[in-house]
């Protein structure tokens, strides 16, 4: 033990070793803009397929800019765009960041999927990470010289925290107010409230506002966008040589008829020389921006400086080939066509093309009153049902001292009739004045409504009707005045109940609450009016409807508008009250919005419910046809009887037509004589028993 040998220790390093072990630390880093550092890091990016993202990146890591917008084409590279930014932070120039998606899904989702994948697979960015346990969770990691923070838009997440950079994903997503601005909880703008956490990082702040438009010129991104320098792509035309400002919505070109068909014939044409570009031609434009000024980008607004610039994408120069644009485009059209759905249009304008739609209806006059008397058809009266509906629907509009009524018919393509319009102003004996929205029974009175039967407008040789026509359910309004002591939600309820009691159906029961924010979805599900005393919906109680009353109105609008009956036209009784046409013209559209101009409107409203009490499921919803009718509601199908046979020898015109002549001349087809009860219809030649079930 005595003897034996220790280890040799080891000889101190010297300082030239210490210094050559460490002086990578102190080496300065290779100073890269956001799209150089992607262009070496991110294998995902490809600096070639869409060049002018390029030029996006480089803007936030320009010191002379502080705000940084990107408006276009969803799938189209603003995601990229942001997500460079932050790794480009995180390894070049450590400062404080936040990230913002429009609500906690959205957040979670972009963490999981985007932003752990990066720190994981790129080598420098995991090396940035901070080693204790806690430092990379959903929603904040902490690196070396800085914390990415995740949030979504409500107030608290905007507290307690020192940011030098943020990005505002999908901004038009942003909760908004009842004007249709973004308010995060009554607060302001998330651009404010962000720009307030960066009041001690003043001059090194950077933010990033990126959007597919969604909420009009006049809120969201846009107003951001046009508030910068509004920079636009300009390529070069591979035919002439010119450069031009690409448009989708004028330049793409395709023949109409069937979307297949227009998929097939589309092409883009120079706006400079008229030369017409194949879908091929998509690649030569989009390499034609590298070799320009800022990759093509010409600024709008250059007086604006470099503090916020601002870009403005199209959708002709993303990742969606010609042919799929001109495909969606032509179906869009035809939805508006054949139903003035408006919608399909929308989301072409804003996912597909990156910019805001304006209304077919906007800028036009409104319908006038005088106009509609016009077209009132001679020969049917109100009160009876003529050739064309399919379905009637009831509609109640809840005034504070009577309920307003209409009877809808719906046909093919939604063509509408206005079957009938009365109002109820006293209790079935009479003599009670109705007080809807005091008084909940009184709400009693609307139950015989769904057993109403309407004459069909045909008389029969004994003069009476030929037919009668049943209601197949009654929408009302549960909004109702705002004065004190109201109760329309109450008085929906209990005419709920008692109908439910009397065994009607709940689908033939629509309770319609208007939604004011335009943004919402044509018709949204139902809510349950009651909840269980440990939460969630009580499924027995009244479902409550909130369709987007501003987007029916336009479809309603654009109905009234048509001149010669077909898909969408509204159909008038002849001894329709002109006041009734009055109301129909009482609103009119402005910045998006419906505002009432006259204080009645009773009969537009009434018209709007029965849009809305179509398109609840399970009736029609989306579809333009009435097949669903058979399927859902086979016994409100209005039912027209076959005439006589000696009617088709009575039915003359002034000029007969050759399939009447031939009609009259010819002998009735003899009908097949049926096999007698009891033997077998099918009989075989050939021998055996081949017909009977094998055993």
């Amino acid at each position: 033990m005595l003897h034996q040998s220790f280890p040799q220790i080891p000889s101190f390093e010297t300082g030239f070793q210490i210094v050559r072990r460490l002086a990578h630390l102190a080496r300065p880093k290779e100073s890269l803009t956001v799209s150089q550092w992607a262009e070496r890091h991110i294998k995902h990016y490809d600096p070639d397929a869409l060049p002018f993202l390029a030029e996006i990146m480089d803007a936030l890591s320009d010191p002379e800019t502080c705000e940084v917008g990107d408006m276009g084409p969803a799938q189209g590279g603003k995601s990229t765009v942001g997500e460079a930014f932050i790794c480009w932070s995180i390894e070049q120039d450590p400062a404080p960041f936040m990230v913002v998606q429009p609500d906690r899904l959205a957040m979670e989702t972009f963490i999981k999927t985007r932003i752990n994948p990066l720190v994981t697979g790129i080598s420098v960015l995991k090396a940035q990470l901070a080693p204790s346990a806690s430092a990379d969770n959903m929603h904040v990691k902490l690196f070396r010289g800085m914390n990415l923070y995740s949030a979504w838009p409500v107030e608290n997440h905007f507290r307690q925290r020192s940011i030098c950079r943020g990005w505002l994903d999908d901004f038009d997503g942003f909760p908004t107010n009842a004007e249709g601005q973004i308010d995060i909880e009554g607060k302001g703008s998330a651009v404010g409230l962000l720009d307030g956490r960066m009041t001690t990082f003043k001059g090194r702040d950077t933010k990033l506002i990126s959007s597919s438009p969604a909420l009009g010129v006049n809120a969201g991104i846009e107003p951001f966008i046009a508030g910068g320098t509004d920079e636009r792509l300009w390529p070069v035309c591979p035919s002439c040589g010119e450069r031009f400002e690409i448009d989708l919505i004028r330049d793409l070109k395709f023949e109409k008829g069937e979307p297949e068909l227009a998929a097939k014939s589309a092409h883009v044409v120079c706006p400079i020389s008229g030369c017409v570009l194949l879908p091929e031609a998509r690649h030569q434009l989009l390499a034609s921006l590298k070799g320009l000024p800022n990759r093509g980008f010409i600024a709008s607004r250059p007086e604006a400086g470099k503090y916020r610039r601002t870009f403005r994408r199209d959708g002709l120069l993303a990742f969606t080939p010609w042919g799929d644009l001109a495909r969606q485009k032509r179906a869009a059209e035809i939805e508006w066509e054949a139903r003035q759905d408006e919608g399909p249009l929308k989301d072409y304008y804003n996912v597909k093309a990156g910019r805001n739609y304006r209304s077919q209806m906007s800028g036009e006059k409104p319908v006038a009153a005088q106009e509609l008397k016009a077209r009132r058809e001679k020969g049917w009266k109100l009160g009876t049902v003529p050739r064309g509906p399919v379905v009637l629907n009831l509609t109640v509009d809840v005034q504070h001292d009577r309920f307003e009524c209409a009877v809808i018919g719906t046909g093919e393509a939604r063509e509408t009739w206005l079957v009938d319009r009365f109002a109820i102003h006293v209790l079935s004996d009479g003599l009670t004045a109705l007080s809807p929205f005091v008084h909940k029974e009184h709400w009693k009175v609307l139950l015989p409504l769904f057993d109403r039967k309407y004459p069909l407008a045909e008389k029969g040789a004994d003069g009476k009707p030929i037919g009668y026509a049943s209601v197949m359910s009654v929408a009302v309004d549960t909004g109702g005045s705002d004065k004190k002591g109201d109760q329309a939600r109450a008085g929906a309820n209990f005419f709920w109940e008692a109908a439910r009691a009397l065994g009607i159906p709940a689908n033939r029961i629509t309770l319609v609450k208007g939604s004011s924010s335009p943004t919402r979805p044509l018709m949204g599900p139902a809510q349950f009016a009651d909840q269980k005393i440990k939460g969630g919906a009580k499924r027995n109680s009244a479902k409550l409807w909130m369709p987007n009353v501003h987007m029916i109105k336009s479809l309603i609008d654009a109905r009234l508008r048509r001149t010669t009956p077909g898909p969408g036209y509204i159909h008038m009784p002849g001894d329709l009250a002109d006041e009734y046409l009055d109301e129909m013209t009482a609103e009119e559209l402005e910045k998006g919005k419906w505002v009432q101009k006259r204080p009645r409107n009773e009969t537009w409203d009434l018209l709007v419910y029965g849009e809305a009490a179509i398109l609840k499921p399970p009736f029609a919803q989306s579809r333009n046809g009435m097949n669903w009718v058979l399927q859902v509601a086979p016994a409100f199908r209005i039912k027209w009887p076959e005439p006589a046979p000696h009617e088709a020898e009575v039915v003359q015109t002034e000029a007969a037509s050759p399939s009447l002549e031939v009609m009259k001349n010819t002998a009735p087809r003899a009908q097949a004589a049926r096999a007698p009860a009891g033997q077998k219809w099918i009989k075989s030649k050939r021998p055996g028993k081949w017909l009977d079930r094998r055993k």
